[in-house]
């Protein structure tokens, strides 16, 4: 999944020269692409600079986070700049490291139902996920979407303590009240539902 972070500051943005100045300087290894994108080779990031400056992360589950985080957060410090990522708003360090690390994993998890299918855990691993989904939903229906390869929340449409029509909308546009649609969960559950399916089936980690 590709992430977009976004570097909002007062003045004039830096032209690409400048940048490249501080990333050799950084020791960070990149290459130009064109005028004004600078990819970096030891990360997944293309930095574009227009008329703000953008870092676009393809985010791959062997990428490592921290190191990725702190390139992201010492640039924005040189640049003055706050940390926006796009979808989110402004984003903490903390916050932006999490929300990698929660994709990362999502997409940990995804392969590692794949290899599943293909052995003879298949039922094993499955039945002991879906007995994992139930006891993080604590009440919600939480399930595993094989389409999205991520953790949804099948919420009604119109209940009290579901989604409005209006909402739903945006997951299903042919959602009306009544329905039920399945809705990609915020925060951190791919984090914990990877560490325990990495540690019940180890055979299943590709890292």
């Amino acid at each position: 999944m590709a992430f977009t972070v976004s570097f909002r500051r007062q003045g004039p943005r830096p032209a690409a020269e400048a940048l490249s100045e501080w990333l050799t300087e950084q020791g960070e290894p990149f290459e130009a692409d064109g005028d004004d994108v600078l990819v970096l080779r030891a990360l997944p990031v293309r930095l574009v600079v227009d008329e703000h400056i953008r870092a676009h992360v393809d985010l791959l589950p062997a990428t490592p986070l921290t190191r990725l985080v702190r390139v992201l957060f010492d640039l924005s410090v040189h640049l003055g700049a706050d940390v926006r990522l796009v979808g989110s708003g402004d984003i903490t360090r903390p916050g932006l490291w999490l929300r990698f690390a929660d994709e990362q994993d999502r997409q940990r998890i995804a392969a590692a139902l794949g290899e599943a299918d293909e052995t003879h855990h298949h039922d094993d691993v499955r039945r002991g996920f879906w007995q994992l989904l139930g006891a993080l939903g604590n009440g919600r229906d939480l399930r595993w979407d094989a389409s999205r390869g991520a953790i949804v929340e099948m919420l009604e449409v119109g209940s009290d303590d579901g989604i409005s029509v209006e909402d739903a909308s945006w997951h299903d546009a042919e959602a009306s009240a009544g329905d039920t649609v399945a809705v990609t969960v915020a925060g951190d559950l791919h984090i914990v539902a990877w560490r325990w399916l990495s540690e019940a089936w180890p055979s299943l980690r590709q890292e």
